[in-house]
């Protein structure tokens, strides 16, 4: 009569430890959950402090654009100037066929473009954001800049030698692509890839971006996106990089989209 007992008590010890182990598990679980997305936010607060440091900047651009199936490039010139995070105005200078082509981002998602053939501004809806910049792989979302932190949810996955590794979620359908990966590079703290995968979680985009030293600031001077589906990449060259010059309102309006600068 003794051995059911003993077996009775030898079953209850191992339910008491398989609980604790089942609340111990889950609380690890949860508790790195949260920690991973406490720890990403905080990532892209300071990610978002480090992009706005520089108030305003102005460079050359030349963008090579290749069909990597042909190996046929293009290539095309722009100067660009950008005040703070909503306003930035592009104005190309080649070939020639492009000269003049004036696109101009301003608060709000407000963005127009500015066709020599039509002389007037016409505004981009919202429609075609998602499409090519000026028919290269960045599209003109891409080319906006818009804090981390009101745009997408993060997750920490890793960290490494040189980067923080974090998941996006973007926050709106306004973005196509499901989620997002960004590499923060553990010296400057700004984004040195990102990896774009579509609604079937698919890799279809690849931009990484490389930076130099201006004035005791971190800035991009070269940013590449390919598009892994069409087979073709753009790298923008960015030169005569100057900063923090105190650029006034009245160069980024509608009206200065058709005239020099």
């Amino acid at each position: 009569m003794e051995v059911p007992e003993i077996m009775n008590q030898n079953n209850m010890k191992n339910k008491i430890q398989f609980i604790t182990l089942f609340s111990l598990f889950s609380f690890l679980f949860f508790t790195n959950g949260i920690n991973a997305q406490t720890d990403a936010t905080e990532l892209l607060k300071k990610l978002d402090k480090t992009i706005f440091t520089i108030k305003d900047k102005t460079t050359n651009i030349k963008m090579v654009m290749v069909n990597q199936k042909t190996q046929k490039e293009k290539v095309k010139k722009a100067v660009m100037w950008q005040k703070g995070a909503d306003m930035k105005l592009f104005r190309y200078t080649f070939p020639e066929s492009d000269s003049g082509i004036a696109t101009l981002s301003l608060p709000n998602d407000e963005i127009y473009m500015y066709l020599p053939l039509f002389k007037k501004p016409k505004k981009i809806t919202n429609l075609a954001e998602s499409n090519a910049f000026n028919k290269s792989d960045f599209s003109v979302k891409d080319m906006a800049t818009k804090p981390y932190i009101e745009t997408f949810t993060g997750k920490l996955l890793s960290t490494n030698d040189t980067a923080h590794v974090v998941d996006l979620t973007p926050k709106s359908d306004d973005i196509s692509f499901s989620h997002i990966v960004v590499y923060i590079n553990k010296t400057h703290f700004y984004p040195s890839r990102f990896d774009f995968y579509d609604n079937k979680n698919q890799l279809v985009k690849i931009a990484t971006y490389q930076y130099i030293k201006i004035s005791g600031y971190w800035v991009s001077n070269i940013a590449a996106m390919e598009n892994l589906k069409k087979k073709s990449k753009t790298t923008i060259y960015m030169s005569g990089i100057k900063i923090n010059q105190g650029l006034k309102d009245e160069l980024f309006t509608v009206e200065n989209l058709a005239g020099g600068s």
